[in-house]
C-alpha cells in the first residue's frame, strides 16, 4: 500500500486534504487566467472569421456589421432592402473609403450618414443624441457598422434595444465576446456609459424605460470624467473695452467619477480656460453646438495658471483666470469651462459650462 492510500477511505478523505500552497494557487490563478484568455481568442477569432459580421439586432429593422466593401455592401442592401447605411467610424483625409460608401448608398437611393466617435471614450451628449435622432427619424431597415462590427456598432446597437424598450441588461448582450468585444466592463467607457444610466436610476428610484433614457440623456447625461459644477464669484460685465483684461474667480467642483490630473506642462491636464465666438449680429440659436464643432469659429483665449496636482471626484476649489476681452467691438459669446488639453473641452461631451454675451466696446 502506498503511504498516500493510508488518508483515503471508500468514502473519500478521512481527514481534510491539506490546503494548497501559494505556488500552486498561484499556478491555478495562472491557469484560469490564460483559459480565460483563450475563450476569449478563440471568441475573437470565430467572430473575425464571420463573412461579414451582420447581425439582426431589431429583426428587419436594425443590423449591425463591421465595414463591408463595395461589392459586399451592395449585396447587403439589396438582399435586405436597407434604407440607411450609419458608419460610426471614418473621418480622416486616409479614410477614401467613406466616399466611395456614400456614392454607393447614393446611386442605390439609400441614406448614408457618417457619425464616427472613438471606441476609447465616452460617448458625448450631443453623440448619443445624434443617434437617438437617427433611430428615431430614419427609415429602417438601418445599418450601423464600424470597423469590426464589434466595439462601436454594439453599442449603437445596445442603444436602439434601449430605445425599444429591451432591458439594459439584454442590450448589453450586444457588447460582449460573443459579438467580439473584448473589455474590462468596469474600465471601457461604452459599457460604464450604460452603467452610468442604471446608477441614475437607482438614485431616482426610476425603473428602466425608453422614456427614462431619454430624458436621462438629455437632461443628466454626462461623460463620468468630464462632469464640472462652475459657479462665478463675481458677476461678469455685460459690456468691456476692446482688449480689456479681465479677471475672474471660478469655483470649480469635480462632480465626475474621475479624479482630474493637472500638470505644469501646457499640453497635458486639467485646468480652466476660456473660449469666445463672434463678433455676430444676432446670438446664434444653439450656442453650445458652434462651441462644440470640430475646427469651429471658437478662439482660445485664456488658461488657468499651471500646475501639478490631482483634484479627486467631489472636490472644490477656485479657480483664477485673467482673460482679454477681443479687440475688434462687437457681440461675442464667452464660454468658461474646465479642459483636459489636447483631448476635450468638458462641454464637447456633456455639460455645456458657463456662456456669457459679451459686448466689447471701443476703448472708454
Amino acid at each position: 500500500m502506498r503511504p498516500d492510500d493510508a488518508t483515503i477511505s471508500a468514502g473519500g478523505y478521512d481527514h481534510p486534504p491539506p490546503a494548497p500552497t501559494r505556488a500552486s494557487a498561484g499556478r491555478l490563478l495562472r491557469r484560469g487566467a490564460i483559459a480565460a484568455g483563450a475563450i476569449a481568442f478563440a471568441l475573437l477569432v470565430l467572430w473575425m472569421a464571420t463573412d461579414d459580421r451582420l447581425l439582426q439586432v431589431i429583426p428587419g429593422q436594425v443590423l449591425r456589421s463591421g465595414r463591408l466593401d463595395g461589392g459586399e455592401l451592395r449585396e447587403v442592401i439589396e438582399r435586405l432592402g436597407l434604407r440607411t447605411v450609419v458608419s460610426l467610424t471614418g473621418s480622416g483625409p486616409e479614410d477614401d473609403w467613406v466616399g466611395a460608401e456614400r456614392e454607393l448608398c447614393t446611386s442605390l437611393g439609400v441614406r448614408h450618414v457618417t457619425l464616427p466617435f472613438s471606441l476609447d471614450e465616452w460617448p458625448g451628449r450631443a453623440q448619443v443624441e445624434q443617434v437617438i435622432e437617427l433611430l428615431d427619424s430614419a427609415e429602417r431597415p438601418l445599418l450601423f457598422h464600424c470597423l469590426r462590427g464589434a466595439d462601436r456598432s454594439g453599442w449603437a446597437s445596445a442603444v436602439s434595444l434601449v430605445l425599444a424598450d429591451a432591458p439594459v441588461a439584454r442590450a448589453l448582450r450586444q457588447m460582449s465576446p460573443r459579438t467580439g468585444h473584448l473589455c474590462d466592463p468596469d474600465a471601457c467607457p461604452l459599457h460604464r456609459f450604460f452603467a452610468s444610466y442604471l446608477d441614475h436610476l437607482a438614485d431616482t428610484g426610476r425603473a428602466e424605460s425608453a422614456t427614462a433614457f431619454r430624458e436621462w440623456v438629455a437632461s443628466e447625461y454626462c461623460p463620468a470624467p468630464y462632469n464640472a459644477e462652475l459657479v462665478l464669484l463675481a458677476e461678469l460685465p455685460r459690456s468691456a473695452a476692446a482688449g480689456q483684461t479681465l479677471r475672474l474667480t471660478v469655483r470649480v467642483t469635480n462632480r465626475g467619477a474621475d479624479a482630474w490630473r493637472m500638470t505644469d506642462s501646457r499640453t497635458a491636464g486639467v485646468r480652466l480656460g476660456a473660449r469666445v465666438i463672434g463678433p455676430f449680429t444676432a446670438p446664434p440659436a444653439d450656442p453650445i453646438a458652434l462651441f462644440r464643432l470640430p475646427s469651429g469659429p471658437a478662439v482660445d483665449i485664456a488658461r488657468s495658471s499651471l500646475e501639478s496636482g490631482v483634484m479627486p471626484q467631489g472636490a472644490r476649489r477656485d479657480f483664477e483666470l485673467r482673460l482679454r476681452a477681443p479687440r475688434h467691438p462687437g457681440r461675442y459669446l464667452l464660454q468658461i469651462d474646465m479642459v483636459d488639453e489636447r483631448v476635450h473641452w468638458f462641454s464637447d461631451l456633456g455639460w455645456p459650462g458657463l456662456i456669457h454675451e459679451l459686448e466689447v466696446v471701443l476703448g472708454r
